[in-house]
C-alpha cells in the first residue's frame, strides 16, 4: 500500500509508513470516512500534506452555519480607500471618463476629508480662473484713435491696484464653496424628504466632480475661443453646462434608487427649482448692487 502522506510504498498491513512515519491506519480510517460522504455534503478541506508544511502560508477560513468554508478577503472599495486620491489625475479622468471614473474612486471620494479638499481645489480654481479674468481685462485697455478712428489697445499694469482684491479672492472663493456645498445640501434634504438614504459627503463630492466641464469648457475654453468666433464662445459655454448637468444627474441616479421614473424626474425637478431660484435671485441681488455701485461712482463724479 502507498502512504497517503508522502506518497512511499509500504508492505500491506504495516501500522506505520517506513518513510515519514505516518499512522497508516488511521490516514486509510479519514480517507474511508470522506470518501464514504456523499458528495452534496461534501466540504472544501484544506490539503493535509500542505498543512504539515508551517512554511506554505495556509488561507483563512470562515465557518458558516451550514459548515462551508470560505476565504476572508478584504474588500476591495476599503483596499483603495487607504491610499490617497490623485486631485490632477482625478480631474482630467473626469473630463473623459466622468461616471467610470468616479465609481473607481468612490471609495475614496466618501471620506470626508478627500471629500472636503477636492471641493476646496474646485472652488479655489474656479477662483483663480475669474481672478486672471479680472485682471487681464483691467490691464488691457481700449481706446479710439481719432485719427484713424480705430481701437487700439494699451497694456498698463497700474490698474491693477484699483482691483478689489479682498472681493475677488475671498468673496469669490466663498460663492464657489457655497455653490458646490448648497448643491450637495439641497440635494441631500430633498432626498431625506423621499425616504432615501443618501451619503451628504458623497453627494459633496459629486456635486465638486460635476463643475469640472464646465470650468474646463465654460470658464477657460469659452473665453480663448471667442476672441476668434463669439459663437464659439456660446457654443462652448452650453457645452460645459449640459456635460456638467448630465454628469451630475447620472451621478445622483446610480447613488438613490427610485421605484418609477416619475418619482425620479418629480425628485429632480423639485431640487433644481431650488436651486435654480436660489441662484437667480442672488445673481439680481449681486447685480442689482453692483449697477447700484456703478451709479453711486457716476454720481460721486460730479459731486
Amino acid at each position: 500500500m502507498n502512504c497517503p502522506n508522502c506518497g512511499a510504498e509500504n508492505i500491506s498491513g504495516s501500522t506505520f509508513c517506513i518513510k515519514c512515519g505516518a499512522n497508516l491506519k488511521e490516514l486509510q480510517s479519514m480517507n474511508n470516512n470522506v470518501n464514504n460522504v456523499p458528495m452534496n455534503e461534501q466540504v472544501a478541506q484544506p490539503n493535509f500534506v500542505e498543512s504539515q508544511n508551517p512554511q506554505i502560508p495556509q488561507p483563512i477560513y470562515n465557518q458558516s452555519q451550514n459548515n462551508n468554508q470560505q476565504p476572508i478577503q478584504q474588500p476591495v472599495n476599503q483596499q483603495n480607500n487607504n491610499t490617497a486620491l490623485n486631485y490632477v489625475t482625478y480631474m482630467i479622468s473626469a473630463l473623459l471618463k466622468p461616471f467610470k471614473n468616479f465609481k473607481t474612486e468612490e471609495a475614496k471620494l466618501c471620506d470626508t476629508k478627500i471629500s472636503l479638499i477636492l471641493s476646496a481645489i474646485i472652488a479655489s480654481l474656479m477662483m483663480l480662473i475669474t481672478l486672471v479674468k479680472s485682471m487681464i481685462s483691467v490691464i488691457f485697455v481700449k481706446s479710439l484713435d481719432y485719427s484713424t478712428f480705430e481701437y487700439k489697445t494699451s497694456v498698463d499694469f497700474s490698474r491693477l491696484k484699483d482691483l478689489n482684491w479682498l472681493s475677488l479672492i475671498g468673496k469669490n472663493l466663498l460663492i464657489f464653496a457655497g455653490v458646490i456645498a448648497a448643491i450637495a445640501l439641497v440635494y441631500y434634504i430633498v432626498s431625506l424628504i423621499f425616504k432615501k438614504s443618501a451619503n451628504f459627503i458623497k453627494l459633496l463630492s459629486i456635486s465638486a466632480t460635476s463643475l469640472i466641464p464646465y470650468i474646463a469648457l465654460g470658464m477657460i475654453v469659452s473665453p480663448l475661443i471667442g476672441k476668434i468666433w463669439a459663437p464659439l464662445s456660446i457654443f462652448a459655454m452650453v457645452i460645459g453646462i449640459v456635460y456638467s448637468l448630465l454628469i451630475f444627474m447620472n451621478l445622483i441616479d446610480a447613488d438613490l434608487s427610485f421605484d418609477s421614473i416619475d418619482l425620479k424626474i418629480y425628485f429632480h425637478l423639485i431640487c433644481l427649482s431650488i436651486l435654480g431660484s436660489a441662484g437667480y435671485y442672488l445673481y439680481m441681488k449681486l447685480m442689482v448692487s453692483s449697477v447700484s455701485s456703478n451709479l453711486n461712482d457716476i454720481l460721486n463724479m460730479f459731486g
